[in-house]
């Protein structure tokens, strides 16, 4: 029996369109298994997953961090302020801040680490009260830890004073780390601080 040519066409094209649907059924298959082992080990990479999704973390980190000290002369009693802004957006508290001084001949005076605290914009005389914030010294003195209790809330400026004496005449730096309120904190590196300190003027 003799198929016509027309009819030989039409069966190819039947047969061309078979084998796509196969392998369309084959595709929609494999993807199938593949959800299937996805949902299945979800719950395992969940389990396994790295404590840092734990961490307490800022929205928006704090980036407003200065220093200030009125008296510049070396010697002299001064009055260190540390000035710290957490935006609005943080989201989160400020919990403490970690001043390290960059390599110098003299390290900071800091005084008796009692630092008096107070809110708002910075001011040469800003009164504040003790208790709302410890300080101490680590790393041979290198490092000035200031830890808050309460926490800095967002949209609040807090301002941290020491009493100490100048050191000699130099330019001094601190890299900042700051350190959101809660367990496991994550650490934000902050800005880089600096302050002058001149030499006594022989002829005062």
């Amino acid at each position: 029996m003799l198929i016509p040519i027309e009819g030989w066409s039409l069966i190819l094209r039947c047969c061309s369109v078979w084998h796509r649907l196969s392998r369309l059924i084959r595709w929609n298959n494999w993807v199938k298994h593949q959800w299937i082992a996805v949902l299945l080990w979800a719950p395992v990479v969940l389990l396994q997953a790295p404590s840092s999704v734990a961490q307490a973390l800022f929205d928006w980190p704090p980036t407003r961090v200065m220093i200030h000290n009125p008296e510049a002369t070396e010697g002299l009693r001064n009055r260190t302020t540390i000035t710290v802004v957490v935006p609005e957006d943080a989201d989160n508290a400020l919990g403490a801040i970690v001043l390290r001084q960059l390599p110098n001949l003299d390290q900071w005076d800091w005084g008796r680490l009692e630092p008096w605290v107070y809110f708002g914009d910075y001011s040469l005389r800003g009164k504040g009260e003790r208790g709302l914030a410890t300080a101490f010294a680590s790393g041979s003195e290198e490092d000035l830890n200031i830890q808050f209790n309460p926490a800095i809330e967002p949209e609040h400026t807090v301002n941290v004073v020491f009493r100490g004496f100048n050191p000699q005449s130099s330019i001094y730096q601190w890299s900042t780390e700051l350190m959101v309120d809660g367990e496991d904190p994550v650490r934000y590196l902050g800005p880089t601080l600096h302050l002058n300190v001149y030499q006594q003027d022989p002829y005062r």
